[in-house]
């Protein structure tokens, strides 16, 4: 089978798929979405809210109706979680399901390249850095098998026989992925599928593992216990408690958390890599999606809230803490939010509720200077 590099040249040249460069972010949550086809129709809306942020103007926001995207692999392709309707479906409650395979999708075409098909579903696709891997899980509900798909060829292996949570999991480097097994051990596994416990952490809770240089942060127990292991020396310290999320800045100097504050309240508070606090970016019930740009000058991340003008997607700069408001609609996130390679775009996906029932849709939110 030609491999999904091959079917692309035309599209965007050899030269920008072998250049194409890491976006980062934080896991998600699977399920279900529309059809997705080649061709599928794409809304244009214009920004009618005057931009008074210093850093930047909102251009335009494109939506893409039935695609769930869930990274970029260059500047015009996303990488996709979408049914494949050319696979034989399984009814399950009565309702007819189609597997979930990975495909690319090509902004400027509006169309559709499949990248690994497969009979049994595939869930949280999560590219490598240099866009040559994406590690996924085959799910059993919330759990699945680990797989590390080679984009040139289009094999993949499997990582290990351990579960593990799907959406759970961060790349190394190039070759390597970390993530939580189900005996509470965090993980490694290389383009090989060979894989080495790096720390028995003894949790069945590990969540939020994140990458930054050598170092992997991720969250334990209920009191949200945020660790950093160096994958260097091995050592293994505890920064700070009352974490649900971490996000690392992409130079790894500084870290965006959220923390509870109270039952209902959450805040996106910049910190130093000990975790002393430098600046408060956001409040709200719950707080989503949160990604850095490559320049580590802005964080868009979501918002639920009960007030229109308190919820949905936002951009802070990470320097002066001014927060802008993109859309009061976007606070239900599907997946992390992503920057494009130039960071000029963000990738945003949700399930959406219309007359024919919930459906994923994807905006490409165009930024400039």
């Amino acid at each position: 089978m030609m491999n999904w590099k091959q079917m692309a040249l035309g599209a965007v040249g050899a030269i920008t798929l072998l250049s194409l460069v890491a976006c980062g972010g934080n896991t998600g949550t699977n399920g279900s979405m529309g059809s997705g086809a080649g061709g599928t129709d794409i809304v244009v809306k214009d920004n009618t809210n005057p931009s008074v942020y210093q850093s930047f103007k909102l251009e335009k926001i494109d939506k893409i109706a039935n695609i769930r995207g869930v990274d970029w692999l260059s500047s015009d392709l996303i990488l996709l979680d979408k049914p494949n309707q050319d696979l034989k479906p399984v009814t399950v409650e009565g309702e007819e399901r189609y597997p979930h395979n990975i495909y690319m999708h090509d902004l400027a075409k509006g169309t559709d390249t499949l990248i690994k098909e497969s009979d049994a579903s595939i869930a949280a696709p999560m590219a490598s850095p240099d866009r040559q891997y994406v590690f996924y899980r085959e799910p059993e509900e919330s759990v699945g098998k680990g797989f590390i798909l080679n984009l040139n060829n289009g094999e993949s292996v499997q990582t290990g026989k351990d579960m593990g949570f799907v959406g759970e999991g961060a790349w190394l480097d190039n070759t390597h992925v970390v993530y939580p097994n189900m005996e509470g051990n965090l993980v490694s596994a290389d383009v090989e599928g060979n894989t080495k416990v790096l720390v028995e952490v003894g949790s069945f809770n590990i969540r939020s593992v994140e990458v930054s240089g050598s170092t992997v942060y991720y969250i334990t127990g209920e009191d949200g216990q945020l660790n950093a292991y160096d994958a260097e020396t091995g050592e293994v310290k505890q920064v700070l408690k009352s974490v649900e999320w971490v996000i690392p800045s992409n130079d790894g100097t500084r870290l965006a958390i959220v923390k509870k504050t109270a039952d209902t309240k959450r805040a996106l508070v910049l910190t130093d890599l000990e975790g002393n606090e430098k600046a408060t970016l956001a409040r709200g019930t719950q707080i989503f999606g949160t990604s850095w740009s490559q320049d580590d000058s802005k964080i868009a991340y979501t918002i639920n809230s009960e007030s229109d003008n308190e919820k949905g997607l936002f951009v802070s700069n990470t320097e002066s803490a001014e927060q802008f408001q993109i859309s009061a609609d976007m606070d239900n996130v599907s997946d992390p939010l992503a920057w494009s390679p130039e960071g000029s775009k963000i990738l945003l996906s949700q399930s959406v509720l219309d007359s024919a029932g919930y459906h994923f849709e994807t905006s490409i939110i165009t930024i400039s200077e």
